[in-house]
């Protein structure tokens, strides 16, 4: 008699590509289809869309508003009473909000996990972080595990009372690190772009949001470009930041060195053709974008907040800066213009560090593992 497959249901608000979106499509595609039969419900167009498709995964399409609407909870409600789910994932913080509340009040047995994807409320100035806390704090109570990415997100939520030591988990985000080993278009790439193998690339993944800390990069990618004309940089991500930054590069006189590739789903390709990777968040999570470069091979240069620090130790395996300081970051960037030999030992470095740690198999395995004790505690108990 074949065994029962655990039905799971993937949530997310958003389906543009992002760092969770690419953590949601990874875990769907790398969970046991022996064992468990995955659908992603999200909105109904974007990269995770087209991505899950090609990957004959379950696309459930909802619209989620950030705002607390009765049409919002009956649309969600809606999945819950057509399907019978047995795990209900939530990914960030309106989805989490969201799918654990109308499951609950559908009444159906349903094992909840929610993922933490950074603790972003508790690293700015949010006008009413204690009211997002105190939310997240009652949520609780509706949730059988919480995932962290991160040992300093798990402390964060232990601190702050929306995760408990008898529900709290880490279980870092993993990569398919292969991707990232392929070097075969990085000529192409770069002479498609009006670079030779002469220019030193930099290069930065992420939302144009204030969050990624593309200003700074762009002020200190002056000063380093005053002292080393054959400098250039690639900066990949769409967000409500594009039209400002454009400007602040025409301001400081470095737009024709600077180059705005928008959204990219040749990832691995666009890393091939950098030399050196620089991410000066303001806070984040547990970034994939830098796991991505240290599997390519790139040195990595960075702000030293949590989640980053996290993976990265100043020295050993990156370039670590303070936060939102464009002097320190040019400075960092001009060390690893002059000197190839850190470059070289920063690419050795990094890459082990993803390479041991952080893979997607890994991560789907543990996730997984997890699915199963929340479905044998809720459903197997007699």
């Amino acid at each position: 008699m074949p065994v029962k497959k655990i039905r799971v249901l993937e949530m997310i608000d958003d389906a543009s590509i992002g760092g969770g979106q690419v953590h949601v499509l990874m875990l769907a595609k790398y969970l046991d289809r022996e064992k468990f039969e995955v659908s992603i419900a999200c909105e109904g167009q974007g990269f995770l869309v087209d991505e899950a498709r090609k990957l004959d995964i379950d696309v459930i399409p909802v619209s989620m508003d950030n705002r607390i609407r009765l049409k919002t909870f009956r649309k969600v409600s809606r999945i819950f009473r057509k399907s019978d789910f047995d795990i209900l994932h939530t990914h960030g913080g309106t989805a989490g909000f969201w799918g654990r509340i109308s499951s609950f009040f559908t009444g159906k047995p349903i094992g909840r996990i929610h993922s933490y994807h950074g603790m972003h409320y508790l690293s700015k100035n949010y006008t009413f972080p204690r009211r997002l806390r105190m939310m997240d704090q009652l949520l609780l109570s509706l949730t059988d595990k919480v995932i962290c990415v991160c040992l300093s997100d798990y402390r964060k939520g232990l601190e702050s009372g929306i995760v408990s030591k008898k529900k709290g988990v880490i279980i870092h985000n993993g990569i398919e690190k292969e991707k990232f080993h392929d070097v075969s278009r990085r000529a192409a790439l770069r002479t498609s772009y009006g670079l030779d193998e002469s220019v030193i690339l930099f290069g930065n993944v992420g939302r144009l949001h204030v969050q990624k800390g593309q200003h700074y990069l762009l002020k200190a990618f002056q000063a380093v470009k005053s002292k080393y004309p054959n400098v250039h940089v690639w900066i990949i991500g769409e967000g409500e930041l594009l039209c400002e930054l454009i400007k602040l590069a025409h301001d400081l006189g470095i737009l024709d060195s600077v180059q705005f590739l928008g959204a990219r789903t040749d990832i691995p390709e666009i890393l091939s053709a950098m030399d050196i990777f620089v991410l000066p968040s303001l806070w984040e999570g547990q970034p994939i974008s830098i796991m991505e470069a240290g599997a390519a091979g790139k040195p990595v240069i960075a702000t030293n907040i949590d989640g980053i620090a996290d993976i990265l130790i100043d020295g050993k395996n990156a370039l670590l800066v303070p936060v939102k300081d464009s002097n320190a970051l040019a400075a960092a960037m001009m060390r690893m213009v002059e000197d190839s030999g850190l470059r070289n030992h920063l690419s050795v470095s990094v890459k082990a560090t993803v390479s041991d740690d952080f893979t997607v198999e890994k991560m789907a395995k543990k996730i997984g593992d997890l699915y199963q004790e929340i479905y044998s505690m809720r459903f197997e108990k007699e």
